[in-house]
């Protein structure tokens, strides 16, 4: 049998781990760079200011033959139209009604009504 020194195992050993660490980074920054170009990178939001629902679109018309003004912005209004969760018809509430409404998760503001 041969006989090795301890330094010629330690560099031996020196060397593996060397190799090892190198492959790892190597692998690592790979991933990170896969993942950062996929994820990192956003993505334009379209917003339609139309709305395909015959309901919406019938009440909107309703209050905008009544005098008023129907947006998407927030308004302090007694006018607010509400669409409850599953259902096509949209509601007539006040401001209050329909703050309380959708803190209860029952639906959703769709438009405010000046």
């Amino acid at each position: 049998m041969i006989s090795m020194s301890p330094v010629i195992v330690a560099a031996r050993m020196v060397r593996i781990a060397a190799i090892v660490c190198a492959a790892g980074l190597l692998v690592g920054y790979i991933a990170v760079s896969s993942f950062s170009s996929r994820y990192g990178a956003s993505t334009p939001m379209i917003l339609d200011s139309t709305s395909n629902e015959t309901a919406l679109s019938a009440a909107i018309l309703k209050q905008e033959s009544a005098g008023l003004t129907c947006t998407e912005k927030p308004a302090l209004t007694d006018v607010v139209l509400f669409q409850r969760e599953g259902k096509d018809e949209v509601d007539v509430l006040t401001f209050d009604e329909a703050l309380e409404a959708s803190g209860a998760r029952e639906g959703w503001i769709r438009r405010y009504c000046v």
